[in-house]
């Protein structure tokens, strides 16, 4: 017999953390659209493979191979982005296949506090079981005002 997964598996609409759009504007010098290559979940390795639960807790970092010249100056290797994995499936209207959302909400820089922050990777699932999703765990994400 087949249940409902416990943990949420498709993310909400949403509106930026309180405070995140003016930290991301003011302090961090991130505009909406910004691209930044990240590891999705610091517990992996880089270029691995990983099974990502659906409404799990992850702590994706930029890596130090992280070459674009404006993410080294704002968003730099070592900087942790903090928030959460979730699937979407044709069946939630999703048209090229399933996919792996990361919905980062924290971010901390090298040296720096804590702040609020949206910053979403969308990547291809390679393989999706039992509320859990495969996918590579290097992706790059977009700076966000709002969950599209």
């Amino acid at each position: 017999m087949a249940g409902c997964p416990s943990a949420q598996i498709r993310p909400e609409s949403f509106t930026c953390p309180a405070g995140a759009e003016q930290a991301m504007r003011e302090n961090l010098r991130w505009t909406d659209g910004d691209r930044f290559s990240v590891v999705l979940d610091d517990r992996h390795a880089e270029r691995e493979y990983v099974w990502f639960t659906a409404g799990e807790e992850v702590v994706g970092i930029v890596p130090k191979s992280a070459s674009d010249d404006r993410q080294r100056q704002v968003a730099p290797p070592g900087t942790r982005f903090y928030g959460r994995a979730y699937y979407l499936s044709e069946k939630m209207g999703r048209a090229d296949g399933p996919a792996l959302v990361v919905r980062y909400d924290r971010v901390k820089l090298p040296g720096q506090d804590e702040q609020p922050v949206c910053f979403v990777v969308e990547t291809t699932a390679d393989a999706f079981k039992d509320g859990r999703v495969k996918s590579s765990n290097r992706s790059s994400g977009y700076v966000v005002n709002r969950w599209p």
